[in-house]
């Protein structure tokens, strides 16, 4: 009988994909016969590419497979207007289509890996959420993941059990993800009272990692439409981003706060060269210059000494930042190991091989 690790959550970038390429690497170490399966795909655009970036990177690293796209990621719903992109009269059609790649797949394997919805909430209008998936495949457990570090994740957790039993469905169990390290020890404390009590185990207690979860450099770029406008620094692309500061503040005033971060982007207009300066001499992984400003030729000089790479914006401060509060960092082909390492460490695999 196959046994499926059917990811799922309450709330949306609970690293699902992140989750899927550690299974998968266990997997594949422990010498099991497995498949990856992702019911629907996310793809950046609505009309273009209907690739999902995450089954794509899964598939050219960490997963090659001879089944064609597919055969993993059957459907492709974007996230933008999928209300009106998607017709719901053909739940029935999509349900199908999501039920004969998963019966290809299965053949000859004793674990899939499944990778669900964003949400749990996402598509229930349709009928093809998670639950609605899992019941159609003849799944009857799926794994909960939780990313909040506060008392709130007991209620999100009751809220899920209560609408899992509604719906005659079980918990495998429950796996808390990118947890602030300083709450771990209260997750502890309140599982005996609030969930292993209902015979829920915790599979594993994940802490938040900066390695991990902080995006890189060249991927601020991408988010923002950014262009590198002093090349020489181009390896510092790589570099990692734990803190945006935006500096609208005289120059010493700025340096009270640059002092407290490490390996900042630093977001300001392209004509403050003062704090373009200042900013230059504390521990920064990027200069991120609004309004296409061109910098003073001090401060790419500056830049290229230190290898921090210097990225245009095309919009104001404002904007810039809104559209960073969107960015969701990836996983990078180099960061897989990590990844398997952390998997391995954090989670009791007793409990699930």
């Amino acid at each position: 009988m196959i046994k499926t690790f059917y990811f799922c959550s309450l709330k949306e970038h609970a690293g699902k994909s992140f989750l899927s390429i550690g299974f998968i690497q266990k997997l594949k170490k422990e010498g099991k016969k497995f498949a990856y399966f992702k019911p629907i795909g996310v793809p950046k655009a609505a009309f273009t590419n209907k690739a999902d970036p995450d089954v794509g990177f899964i598939l050219n690293t960490v997963y090659k497979t001879e089944y064609p796209y597919d055969y993993i990621s059957p459907t492709s719903i974007p996230d933008a207007y999928y209300i009106d992109l998607v017709d719901a009269s053909k739940k029935e059609e999509y349900l199908a289509k999501i039920k004969n790649a998963y019966d290809k797949i299965a053949k000859d394997v004793d674990y899939i890996v499944i990778e669900g919805n964003p949400s749990i909430r996402k598509f229930v209008r349709l009928g093809i959420d998670d639950v609605s998936i899992a019941e159609n495949l003849g799944i009857k457990e799926l794994i909960y993941i939780s990313t909040e570090s506060s008392d709130r994740c007991i209620d999100d957790f009751f809220f899920t059990k209560k609408y899992f039993d509604f719906r005659k469905i079980s918990i495998l169990g429950i796996l808390f993800n990118k947890i602030d390290f300083e709450y771990i020890a209260r997750i502890k404390e309140l599982s005996d009272g609030h969930i292993t009590k209902y015979n829920i185990p915790i599979l594993g207690i994940i802490e938040k990692s900066v390695e991990l979860f902080s995006p890189r450099v060249n991927e601020i770029k991408e988010q923002i439409g950014g262009e590198l406008i002093n090349e020489s620094a181009t390896s510092g692309l790589d570099n990692l981003v734990e803190k945006f500061l935006i500096g609208a503040m005289n120059a010493q005033s700025a340096l009270k706060y640059l002092r407290q971060v490490k390996r900042a982007a630093f977001i300001t207009g392209g004509d403050r060269t003062d704090l373009a300066m200042a900013a230059l001499d504390q521990d920064v992984s990027t200069l991120i210059l609004t309004g296409f400003i061109q910098p003073d030729m001090g401060v790419i000089t500056a830049a290229n000494d230190k290898n921090i790479p210097i990225i245009l914006s095309p919009s104001d401060t404002y904007t810039t930042m809104r559209n960073l509060e969107r960015l969701r960092p990836g996983i990078q082909e180099d960061e897989t190991d990590k990844v398997l390492a952390l998997i391995e460490k954090e989670i009791d695999w007793n409990l699930l091989l």
